[in-house]
């Protein structure tokens, strides 16, 4: 039997104090039943068409959800090899990080939505610690290009939702 990977990213119909919040959460189903759905998961809120699907211009991010996407950055991605690598070419500059989501032909002249964020490098090619700056400008959801590749990104989901299961020993 083959084992079918849950979906990272889903909506969520919630009430709270009589009002009806539709979220978008970078959390599976059987998480969200089992532990409930954390703030710090929610990538933002929005209002559904009067058809009832996702209206992408009444999109709210959550400021929680940015907060620990810097943190992740600054804790566990810019250590990545990928990123340290790139970092060792670019002394005395900055390191800009293009959303996974942008088509080769893009990445020399990105658009503001697709630039992630960057990270300070100092002169002898090492991330600064604490550095990475978040793109306000960066749009998690795009018309023309989808969804932020981010949101694919397993190394960034089993940081915010640890296991809580495994026993030493």
């Amino acid at each position: 039997m083959s084992k079918t990977e849950l979906s990272l990213l889903n909506v969520f119909e919630v009430e709270t104090d009589g009002v009806h919040h539709h979220l978008i959460c970078f959390l599976d189903v059987i998480l969200a039943g089992s532990r409930g759905i954390d703030s710090r998961s929610v990538i933002g809120q929005f209002t559904p068409s009067s058809e009832g699907v996702f209206d992408l211009e009444t999109f709210q991010v959550n400021p929680t959800f940015i907060e620990v996407f810097v943190q992740y950055m600054n804790e566990s991605a810019s250590n990545s090899p990928e990123i340290i690598r790139e970092a060792s070419s670019r002394s005395s500059d900055w390191l800009y990080l293009l959303d996974p989501r942008t088509p080769g032909e893009f990445s020399l002249d990105p658009l503001a939505s697709d630039l992630v964020g960057c990270f300070a490098v100092d002169d002898t090619g090492q991330i600064v610690p604490r550095s990475f700056q978040y793109n306000r400008e960066h749009r998690w959801f795009d018309p023309v290009r989808g969804v932020s590749g981010v949101l694919s990104d397993r190394a960034f989901y089993q940081w915010l939702h640890p296991r809580t299961d495994r026993k030493d020993g």
